[in-house]
């Protein structure tokens, strides 16, 4: 067994990747701290974040009734409407990256008059915080228990990566509020101008959060009671977001100041919720340089944005996917053989202390699953029903074939699809010829074994596909074959293979019929000289897959034990596989 080596962090695998890409130190900025933060929230050391999903909640404030806005709280319900028709500016960004938005009805105070923004309305807007609690500690928890919901369905729907973002007329007042108490600083500190109020508009504001602070002095005690008494529904939600994200290890982008106070109440209720968050940008409200500082975040963009609704997210969205895949797929310097000037020496990098692979997986459980299921139920068949196959479905089974990879890709391989009954009468005629004279290499029960492997498959199927090795194709000497000159024929097993399980996947059943001379084939197909009729397979429907292998039912072999095929570092030295 090998020794135990010594082990290191994902981050100090991921940094040390860094560092040997094939470009100067530090080259990328600050976008190298975000790769390497990617790689500690995803456990993988090539971070992918290739399946984003922007999460919107929406939610009226109480509040609004004391005039904190410019605009009418109506404007809420109108603005979702706006999103969910594809005509908001946040909606255009997402639509022209591909990215799915969910809006999420958590509190507005109108019915929304769109069917594809998601009622879950805890109530019709908030109480105004300034005459009461803005919502019951029980509304408080149902509205968390909402936007952690909405994120366990984006896991299970493939997310990983969540932007956020919100909706919400009055939620800066609110959320100024919330973080003066999670910050402990004075109001005046994270109070800013919103959606553009004007100096006297903003005193207001700033009399209002301090009155709504005096009349609930428990609110700086617990992050429940804040949030009940200070929050809103929409930052309830995202909070719960970002507290589920936590659980899955999936990468947040927080938009503006109200999605980062969220995180911030977050982060008081589970500390772990801070390793997950990701800034987007810095906006133009005073209060979100504070929050993000308390963060430990540096936010990717400055552009004095103040718009919510996730614009800031998707703008940096582009930044940290390419991140992933500049983290992915530059060549290290001794990969492309470029002389490093500065760089510290490349080091045989240290097993990892987490157990997840290093790298994202391209598919699902189920995805992955079914792979497999599909290469243990593969069968060879001898019994076919005449039905013809689908055009659609040959022609992806081919593909499949040509699909396969080749030793200096040099594809050599031809499929012939013989569907004619004159042909096939032919063909089974010299197979069945040879099937008798190699019964003499037999004897005994052994020999009438031999005898009831049929070959009647060519009559039956309606289509028999002849694969061929062409050995010349790529020239007099192709890459990867100067020593091992077998490897065109190990190619083209590997399109038989392919095109094996492609079958198995569309339910078409495959048999390989090999009792033949390649002279008989190629008189009867045209085949010219260079050319090898290597495989014949018959394709076609079956009543029954066998649950076993055939010349296993049929006691000829057995499958070997997966331990005695397996060798450790030399021949014959036994041993587990794994660790």
């Amino acid at each position: 067994m090998d020794e135990p080596r010594e082990r290191e962090t994902i981050e100090e695998r991921a940094q040390a990747r860094l560092d040997q890409l094939t470009k100067p130190l530090g080259s990328l900025g600050r976008l190298e701290p975000v790769i390497v933060r990617l790689a500690k929230i995803t456990g993988r050391v090539i971070p992918r974040t290739e399946q984003p999903m922007l999460l919107v909640f929406a939610a009226d404030h109480g509040v609004a009734e004391e005039g904190v806005s410019r605009y009418a709280p109506e404007v809420t319900e109108e603005m979702a409407v706006n999103l969910a028709m594809g005509t908001a500016v946040s909606s255009v960004l997402a639509r022209n990256q591909g990215i799915p938005i969910e809006v999420v009805d958590v509190g507005i105070a109108r019915a929304v008059r769109h069917p594809a923004v998601l009622n879950a309305k805890v109530a019709w807007g908030t109480q105004n915080f300034v005459e009461q609690s803005a919502m019951t500690p029980e509304q408080a928890r149902q509205a968390v228990d909402i936007g952690q919901e909405r994120v366990r369905r984006a896991v299970g729907a493939g997310h990983d990566i969540l932007l956020l973002g919100e909706l919400g007329i009055g939620n800066t007042t609110a959320a100024s509020a919330l973080a003066a108490v999670l910050l402990g600083v004075d109001p005046a500190e994270v109070l800013g101008r919103g959606t553009g109020l004007d100096d006297r508009a903003l005193a207001h504001k700033e009399r209002v959060i301090r009155q709504a602070l005096a009349r609930h002095p428990e609110a700086m005690q617990d992050p429940w009671d804040a949030m009940a008494r200070l929050g809103g529904f929409e930052i309830a939600a995202l909070a719960g977001a970002v507290l589920e994200a936590a659980r899955h290890r999936m990468p947040v982008v927080l938009d503006g100041f109200i999605t980062g106070v969220a995180a911030l109440w977050a982060t008081r209720v589970d500390p772990a919720a801070r390793d997950v968050l990701l800034a987007s940008h810095r906006s133009a409200e005073p209060g979100h340089r504070r929050v993000l500082d308390e963060l430990g975040l540096t936010p990717l963009l400055d552009l004095e944005l103040r718009l919510g609704e996730g614009s800031g997210a998707l703008f940096a969205y582009p930044l940290i996917r390419l991140a992933g895949r500049v983290m992915a797929e530059t060549a290290t310097f001794e990969d492309a053989r470029v002389t490093p000037v500065g760089h510290p020496p490349a080091e045989t990098p240290k097993r990892l202390t987490a157990e997840s692979p290093p790298v994202a997986r391209d598919f699902s459980d189920s995805e992955r699953a079914a792979v497999y299921r599909v290469i243990e139920a593969r069968r060879d068949v001898r019994v076919f029903l005449p039905d013809p196959l689908p055009h659609d479905v040959l022609q992806r089974i081919l593909r499949a074939g040509h699909l396969a990879p080749s030793v200096g890709f040099m594809q050599p391989w031809n499929f012939i699809v013989v569907t004619d009954r004159t042909t096939l009468d032919r063909i089974y005629t010299v197979v069945d010829r040879e099937r008798v004279r190699a019964a003499e290499n037999y004897s005994g029960i052994r020999q009438a074994h031999y005898l009831r492997l049929k070959v009647e498959g060519l009559k039956q199927a309606p289509a028999t596909l002849c694969v061929t090795l062409d050995r010349q194709r790529g020239g007099p000497h192709v890459l990867g074959r100067n020593t091992i000159l077998e490897t065109d024929l190990m190619s083209v097993a590997c399109a038989i293979e392919n095109i094996w399980l492609a079958a198995r996947a569309e339910g078409v059943a495959a048999g390989w019929v090999s009792m033949y001379r390649k002279e008989d084939i190629r008189d009867i197909l045209g085949i010219p000289e260079p050319v090898d009729p290597v495989a014949l397979l018959s394709l076609g429907y079956t009543p029954h897959f066998a649950d076993e292998p055939g010349l296993q039912r049929a006691g000829w072999a057995r499958r070997l034990p997966l331990a005695e095929v397996i060798y450790r570092e030399c021949w014959g030295r036994p041993g587990d596989f794994y660790d």
